[in-house]
């Protein structure tokens, strides 16, 4: 990491005492509401780094998903010709990109977290968990940008907004916190075992085609369809489509199931973290 980014960070870390927990079964979660400010700070100075050292500077925020929108287009729209109903292709796809990159981005940042930060864990003692936590809290600022970007060109293709959109930083959070929950097992596991960062963009790239990002879902057997929906973010992408092209979507006993064994990566992910990250120095 920059070290302007560490000294400054140490300097907010020192000006809000932070002490280190003595519970030796906490899952971090009283800590890190108790440096909750540090937890804006950090994923402020996230954002500043990213940015700052690049020409086009913010504006990559969106020139990337628009960038990756026009190659899938071109090829899952005007060569293979993909049937997306009454939905123009580039609509429909980008409205399954913009949710299914923001999964990729927050669970890379939080499974990354750890390695990344190294040295500025060896210096100072924080709550772990703010490094995950902000990172997934970057990538959700950068998403919330391109979805103006995506209600626009929706409403420029015939879908103007609707008080549905209201539910949209729900259907976010619930991506975010899918991501969440992957980043948390991987994090303590990437830094003895560093292959897995090249492994796990890998598995997100496959996971993109395994999930109704560039195709409906209207193509997946009937035979598999329940299976299927047990991706969480399957009903993510469904339920983005939903509020931005009203798009019909039927919560089955699928979605109860995701959600569940959301709740159960996250908590179990949350003790995995609070065990490993303790380790964490020892191995770098």
């Amino acid at each position: 990491m920059n070290s302007d980014i560490d000294n400054s960070f140490i300097g907010s870390t020192e000006e809000h005492l932070v002490e280190a927990g003595t519970g030796g079964t906490s899952l971090g979660l009283s800590e890190l509401w108790q440096q909750r400010e540090l937890v804006w700070i950090f994923t402020k100075r996230q954002i500043f780094v990213r940015y700052r050292q690049m020409a086009l500077g913010i504006f990559w925020v969106v020139l990337e998903p628009l960038a990756y929108l026009l190659m899938m287009t071109a090829v899952f729209g005007t060569l293979l010709k993909v049937n997306t109903g009454n939905y123009p292709y580039v609509v429909f796809a980008f409205a399954g990109l913009m949710p299914w990159l923001l999964f990729s981005k927050a669970t890379t940042a939080a499974a990354n977290s750890l390695t990344d930060n190294m040295a500025l864990i060896s210096k100072v003692y924080f709550q772990r968990l703010l490094l995950p936590v902000s990172g997934v809290i970057r990538e959700f600022f950068d998403s919330a940008v391109v979805f103006v970007i995506l209600v626009i060109t929706a409403w420029i293709f015939g879908y103007p907004p609707t008080l549905k959109l209201l539910l949209a930083p729900i259907i976010l959070t619930y991506a975010s916190v899918a991501a969440l929950a992957l980043g948390l097992w991987l994090a303590c596991v990437m830094v003895p075992f560093r292959d897995i960062r090249p492994l796990l963009g890998l598995a997100l790239q496959a996971g993109m085609y395994a999930t109704p990002v560039l195709y409906p879902a209207d193509l997946v057997p009937q035979a598999l369809l329940p299976y299927y929906q047990l991706n969480p973010m399957y009903w993510t992408i469904e339920l983005f489509r939903w509020l931005l092209l009203d798009r019909p979507v039927t919560l089955t006993a699928s979605f109860g199931y995701s959600t569940g064994a959301v709740i159960l990566a996250l908590l179990t992910g949350l003790i995995v973290f609070a065990s490993g990250q303790k380790r964490v120095v020892d191995v770098q």
